[in-house]
């Protein structure tokens, strides 16, 4: 019960903009970073 009231509190927070929302992290992609060292000959 404690933890629903405490969800929609936060909900309300962040709907008013008293609260802002935790940034997603940004999901590092993946380069071919061997390709870029060598030299292509």
């Amino acid at each position: 019960m404690n933890s629903k009231l405490q969800e929609w509190l936060h909900d309300v927070g962040v709907a008013l903009g008293l609260i802002e929302e935790p940034k997603l992290q940004p999901i590092p992609v993946r380069t071919n970073d061997d390709e870029r060292r060598r030299p292509r000959r």
